[in-house]
């Protein structure tokens, strides 16, 4: 297929990705687009032309599986990164990168490189009653704060479209220094502990919480559905099959393109 219409990045994102979708249709998991890249999928029929990432979604259960095994079919210079086997990995989603190459993450106040990576996020399950879930929903927000404060340095702060409450936080967290010596692997294992308590098959509503969006990617199961299959450059990838009610609740009008000034890419840049 031509991808001369395709970035750089692009291009080797779907280098990347080629291995793990091969995973994934082979062993028939279950798996869905994300955010960003189903947004593509329904618009674009692929990536957001400013984008530069892929964002898959793997029920909880299945991501660990998919961890455990996914190494043995990747070349040597593709590797699974977690918070678990890398020190350098301060996200709690995991990575698939690729060694041979570097990004450049501006934005945050220490630039830094990254290999190119796919993004892959567990989808966790919400408790049932609607004050235990805001209980639930209530205590996640905190830890979140907490992590993100703990690796500050890290956080991309140019990120167009934050909300007030997160704008007054890094404001607060610039002036007073509050928070920068907590631990970041410490706030990631109490946040997994807590996304683990309940099981997606026993859920009626799934999160990706630990995605941009927060509790705006927290969909009753029945919106997933048994998914649906929609064009993403030369894939077929499966997405939620209320497309449309997932993308209303992330992104309102999601069929007009944003502002220049709001599109909300990586804030990187390829090296080398």
């Amino acid at each position: 297929m031509d991808t001369s219409h395709l970035s750089k990045v692009q291009q080797l994102i779907l280098e990347v990705f080629a291995p793990v979708h091969a995973y994934l249709t082979r062993t028939g998991m279950e798996y869905y687009m994300l955010g960003g890249t189903l947004l593509g999928a329904v618009r674009h029929k692929g990536f957001i032309p400013w984008d530069d990432d892929i964002d898959i979604g793997i029920p909880r259960g299945q991501y660990e599986r998919f961890l455990r095994e996914i190494q043995r079919e990747l070349p040597e210079y593709l590797k699974v990164e977690t918070f678990w086997n890398s020190k350098e990995h301060h996200y709690y989603f995991s990575r698939i990168v690729d060694t041979r190459h570097s990004m450049k993450r501006l934005g945050s106040l220490e630039d830094r490189s990254e290999n190119v990576w796919v993004d892959i996020f567990p989808l966790d399950g919400m408790p049932n009653n609607g004050l235990v879930r805001r209980y639930h929903m209530l205590r996640l927000l905190v830890f979140r704060a907490l992590y993100h404060i703990s690796c500050f340095e890290k956080v991309n702060l140019k990120r167009p479209n934050r909300p007030l409450s997160e704008r007054l936080v890094i404001k607060f967290v610039e002036l007073t220094g509050f928070g920068r010596n907590l631990d970041t692997r410490k706030k990631l294992n109490q946040i997994d502990a807590l996304l683990k308590r309940y099981p997606v098959e026993k859920s009626n509503y799934i999160v990706n919480f630990m995605g941009q969006y927060k509790f705006k990617e927290m969909f009753p199961k029945s919106m997933y559905g048994k998914g649906q299959m929609y064009h993403f450059e030369q894939y077929m990838l499966m997405g939620p099959e209320d497309y449309d009610g997932v993308l209303t609740q992330m992104y309102g009008d999601y069929m007009t393109p944003p502002k220049d000034q709001d599109k909300n890419a990586h804030a990187a840049e390829l090296e080398g």
